[in-house]
């Protein structure tokens, strides 16, 4: 044997014994804790900012020109979103790669991987780590191969073969805003720079965190500080106020109102209505607007609102209506 074929023998030893020792440190997870069936349905696993109905299905397109097909399902959100997990899960690796960027793999239920890539931070986690679901996963990026600016999640599923499967269809509704309130209390353990992150989740997503107010749930102070300074809390201070001023309109209306009557009194009426009704007729008003003439539009929603209230339908806010708000 000559020496330059001793030393490819070496080489080729070593190559296999690293690959080896890359498998079974692949398999030195403990995934036997997780359910033998995969999970028919999982919520999207980007925390805020994604709807179903706003994610273009994309598994199996063309990339690279062509020469391939796309293996996963992006989901276009913010940089710095949060992802967590939609299932119980255990962390078989987290890494950066050219293609992937940064980069965590999950084992799921059912023998199953998730795949997330372009991250742009990944949670303070390891291999073996159990995630619940709702933990940190990272944050939506543009690493890798995404393209500058280009942020989204890119999430994979593949089976015990390691063979790609197209997510879309089992994708659920986002998360409830009370789950979300309720995963930003881990998030909030991982992110070192809690004030900005805070202020970033405020400033891009305020509909859930005015919901989130409104229906008085638990918040991360950081949050309640950033709620605080921006104009959340305001919008909410000043919704509040018009609330108690709406219920404050049947005290004012003390006279019959009919078909032709015109003036503040019927404006008035119609707000209420709008507010304080439901129904196809109460639609119709809303689209027409406080037009304070009491025309069919106004009769029709009044009407509605009277036989909700099991009153007698006249269509004309009369004494029995103004009796039943006395209530």
């Amino acid at each position: 044997m000559t020496a330059t074929s001793a030393l490819l023998g070496l080489f080729f030893m070593s190559t296999l014994s690293m690959a080896q020792a890359s498998h079974r440190d692949w398999g030195r997870a403990d995934t036997n804790s997780l359910d033998d069936d995969p999970v028919e349905s999982f919520p999207i696993p980007v925390l805020f900012g994604v709807e179903l109905d706003s994610i273009i299905p994309d598994f199996g397109d063309p990339r690279g020109g062509g020469t391939r097909e796309h293996e996963g399902q992006d989901m276009r959100a913010p940089q710095g979103t949060p992802i967590v997990s939609p299932t119980e899960s255990i962390v078989l690796r987290t890494g950066t790669g050219v293609n992937a960027g940064k980069y965590v793999y999950t084992a799921n239920p059912g023998g199953e991987v998730f795949r997330y890539m372009h991250l742009d931070y990944i949670a303070d986690i390891e291999r073996g780590d159990e995630l619940d679901v709702g933990d940190f996963i990272g944050t939506v990026g543009d690493t890798g191969n995404a393209g500058p600016g280009v942020y989204h999640l890119h999430f994979e599923v593949r089976d015990e073969d390691n063979d790609p499967v197209d997510p879309y269809d089992r994708l659920d509704e986002a998360f409830s805003i009370e789950d979300k309130m309720d995963f930003l209390e881990g998030i909030f353990r991982d992110i070192r720079d809690d004030e900005s992150y805070a202020a970033f989740l405020v400033s891009e997503f305020k509909a859930d965190f005015m919901v989130a107010m409104t229906e008085d749930y638990d918040l991360p102070d950081d949050i309640e500080d950033a709620l605080e300074d921006s104009d959340v809390s305001k919008r909410l201070r000043l919704l509040a106020q018009l609330e108690e001023l709406i219920d404050m309109i049947p005290t004012i209306l003390e006279h019959d109102i009919v078909l032709g009557n015109t003036g503040t009194e019927v404006s008035l009426l119609q707000i209420y209505l709008t507010f304080r009704s439901e129904g196809v007729a109460r639609n119709a008003l809303a689209g027409a607007g406080a037009t304070g003439y009491y025309g069919p539009i106004t009769s029709a929603a009044v009407a509605e609102w009277q036989a909700a209230n099991n009153l007698s339908v006249t269509g004309s806010w009369d004494r029995q209506s103004r009796q039943e708000l006395a209530k």
